[in-house]
C-alpha cells in the first residue's frame, strides 16, 4: 500500500514533544533535512521514547518524493514505537483517505 502525500497538519505527531505535523514537516523544509537526528535537533520532535520517528522518516521520504510503502516503514522503524495506537491511528486515516479516492 503507498501512503498519500499528506494528512491533518496539526496533529500532534511527537507525544513526547508535543510537535505537530505541520512543524515537523516545515522543520524538513526548511533546512532540507535528510534524517531524523537533523529533525529532531531542529524541533525536538523524535527526541523522547522514538515512537514518532516511523512518521518522521516517512516526512522526510515524502519530502525528498520518494515513493516509500507502509511495509517497510514497519519493516525498518517499527522496533522503535513504544506508545502503542500512534501507528494505528495515523495509517487509519491513510485507509480512509485512500477509500474515499
Amino acid at each position: 500500500m503507498n501512503l498519500p502525500p499528506t494528512v491533518e497538519t496539526d496533529e500532534i505527531i511527537c507525544q513526547c514533544h508535543q510537535v505537530t505535523e505541520g512543524t515537523i514537516r516545515n522543520t524538513i523544509a526548511k533546512g532540507e533535512l535528510k534524517d531524523i537526528d537533523s529533525v529532531t535537533a531542529d524541533c525536538e520532535a523524535g527526541g523522547g521514547c522514538h515512537s514518532c520517528h516511523i512518521l518522521i522518516q516517512l516526512f522526510i521520504d515524502q519530502h525528498q518524493e520518494k515513493t516509500t510503502t507502509m511495509e517497510d516503514l514497519v519493516h525498518d522503524h517499527a522496533q522503535k514505537v513504544k506508545k502503542r495506537g500512534i501507528l494505528s491511528r495515523f495509517f487509519n486515516k491513510f485507509k480512509s483517505t485512500n477509500a474515499s479516492a
